[in-house]
């Protein structure tokens, strides 16, 4: 079994302006301590060229990956970058493999989620193009690819071997819309559980060549650099993202000295030996560890859907739009709130808990990915479940590309709000055609709403046989989740199976109208939730939420490895059945039981531990 290749290292240039001292800089921070990778982020004037070249031939001299940033975005007056294409030639002969190309920087946080001027530092060219007038999603959408694609033809008209990006958001599919070949992550900027699995599963639709993470500790692993469980969140970033398969850690400072958020500390300060300290640790696990190739294993994917422009990260305003109100994060972005539940375990008292264990914490094989719905099909049928939550602009060719996923054996999860044809933020609701629905839900539209407070009754079997809902034999039970207000599309039957039903009465099959439909197409089930509001809104999550967290269980109920532990573990299997177990409470040890055929293995992990093991 092949063994990743991984690229650990440091940024220069974070705190460090003076030209003629970042070779040496390289020495002490990369070379001595046996790093094979580095990120350059000249000064913002103009460099002569002879830097570059010499920068490249002793970092490849020590075999030492490397590339370069912000040479387009902050390039000097009058230029397209800082670098030069006789330059970059250069370049690529005396350091050959080792020079990975250029990098951009943060566009989707200047693009997508940041009011204008929220970066009034300097003059780049990411802000000459900031709008606050786009007529719809689409446009927004379709106008960042245009910005991005400025920089990254520049890169490639100058011969880059690779364009990389680093993005703090979970935006990185419509930077490899625009052509990033080499995708990485800025850590600590959001929740890694959710970012990380984003930049995965883009990575995975695009077949990026690599993909890592870049941790900006220093700004954004806390406030208080005094803190000792900022320290302990520094270790658990790196560890959390090797688990989560990482190809590429980057530190961007903090080792060398750290000069943010009103506090100063210099190199032999306590602080800055931690981060030395962690950065090297990681080094050695990485060195003595054999990670397979090809990344986690993952069962389940949430769907980032066409013109998502939700981050993660920054304000809440989607596509820079901040001065309008129906652009702030609704109940299409707060859909995603759901994603922080994942890793999360219900309480004992939740009686739409079901199962001879409590897997509800982690799906199949502990990992989920979020895929771009512009995912190739076959990418897709590589899941088990597809669940949407977040915004989703519905085209004839995604009905198409998901009918025939199902109809693959895969099991599609939306709500009606997914289906919706209109680009607008406060459109009215444009449903496929009925053809179209008929095909992939067992449905048609009757062309009318229904809007209620009435709670919900399940069926006692669901189409898909895995799924254990919180359903009456025969019906004489109280509806639940009632939640408040929403509204249905009103369907008609065609094929399709009406799993739950919105009632008002503890008497039999009393019915409002259909709730949830499920349809089955060969051995795949599409589940449609009827409501046309999206799983963020206030009455439907809760509905919403306990399907989602059911096929969760499911997958891991189901799969051939099963794994029970706190919530505080987080776990990845890799091909070869190598699984890495990662305790992230910060005080205390966790025991974790593994059963893998038919056999039980309790392993006893202490605070902060990560431990391979191959079953």
């Amino acid at each position: 079994m092949n063994k990743d290749i991984i690229l650990n290292g440091i940024h220069i240039g974070e705190h460090s302006p003076d030209l003629e001292k970042i070779t040496d800089e390289i020495r002490i921070r990369a070379v001595e301590p046996g790093l094979n990778f580095v990120t350059i982020r000249p000064t913002f004037a103009d460099v002569p060229q002879e830097y570059f070249i010499a920068w490249a031939k002793y970092l490849a001299e020590n075999k030492i990956y490397f590339c370069f940033l912000y040479t387009v975005q902050f390039a000097p007056k009058g230029k397209d970058s800082m670098l030069e294409k006789d330059t970059v030639s250069k370049i690529k002969e005396v350091a050959g493999e080792y020079f990975l190309g250029d990098m951009i920087g943060e566009t989707g946080s200047w693009a997508a989620c940041m009011a204008s001027g929220y970066f009034d530092i300097r003059d780049n060219k990411m802000s000459d193009n900031l709008r606050t007038d786009y007529a719809d999603m689409k446009e927004a959408h379709e106008t960042y690819i245009k910005n991005v694609s400025e920089f990254i033809n520049i890169d490639k008209a100058l011969g880059m071997p690779e364009i990389l990006s680093v993005e703090a958001t979970g935006l990185s599919k419509y930077n490899a819309e625009a052509g990033v070949t080499m995708p990485m992550l800025e850590l600590m900027c959001g929740n890694p559980d959710i970012l990380v699995s984003s930049l995965r599963g883009m990575a995975r639709a695009y077949d990026s060549k690599l993909w890592g993470t870049y941790i900006a500790h220093e700004w954004y692993g806390g406030n208080r650099h005094d803190d000792t469980l900022k320290r302990k969140r520094l270790e658990l970033a790196y560890k959390y993202a090797y688990l989560a398969g990482s190809r590429v850690f980057c530190l961007e400072s903090g080792d060398e000295l750290i000069d943010s958020h009103g506090y100063s500390f210099a190199q032999d300060s306590e602080i800055c030996e931690d981060y030395r300290r962690t950065l090297v640790n990681m080094m050695e696990y990485i060195k003595n560890d054999a990670r397979p190739c090809g990344g986690p294993k993952a069962k389940v994917a949430f769907v980032s859907g066409l013109h998502d422009a939700w981050g993660g990260w920054g304000g809440a305003s989607v596509w820079n739009q901040f001065h309008r109100e129906e652009w702030g994060h609704n109940e299409a972005e707060n859909s995603l709130n759901l994603l922080y539940e994942i890793g999360a375990k219900r309480t004992w008292a939740d009686v739409s808990n079901y199962g001879s264990n409590d897997l509800s914490s982690s799906p199949a094989y502990g990992m989920y990915d979020i895929v771009p719905i512009e995912a190739p099909v076959e990418k897709l049928c590589s899941y088990d479940y597809l669940i949407f939550l977040g915004w989703n602009s519905m085209t004839d060719e995604n009905m198409d590309k998901l009918t025939e996923y199902v109809s693959r054996g895969g099991n599609l999860l939306m709500s009606a709000a997914h289906l919706n044809f209109n680009t607008a933020r406060n459109g009215d609701f444009i449903p496929p055609s009925n053809e179209k629905l008929k095909k992939l839900f067992g449905v048609e539209f009757t062309g009318n709403y229904i809007r209620t407070n009435d709670g919900v009754k399940f069926r006692f079997v669901s189409q898909n046989e895995q799924l254990l809902f919180p359903g009456s034999k025969d019906f004489f039970c109280d509806p639940i989740y009632p939640g408040g207000y929403k509204d249905f599309a009103e369907l008609t039957l065609c094929g399709g199976i009406d799993t739950a039903i919105v009632s008002n009465s503890f008497f039999g099959e009393n019915k409002t109208c259909p709730a949830v439909i499920e349809n089955k197409i060969g051995s795949g089930v599409a589940t449609l939730v009827a409501s046309t509001n999206y799983p963020g809104h206030p009455a439907l999550l809760p509905l919403y939420r306990m399907i989602v967290r059911e096929m969760i269980t499911s997958s891991a109920r189901n799969c051939d490895i099963k794994v029970i532990a706190s919530d505080r573990l987080r776990y990845a299997v890799y091909e070869g059945n190598k699984i890495y177990l990662l305790n992230t409470d910060y005080d205390l040890p966790i025991t974790v039981k593994i059963i893998h055929k038919e056999k039980e293995l309790l392993i006893t992990l202490d605070s902060l531990e990560l431990k391979g093991i191959n079953l």
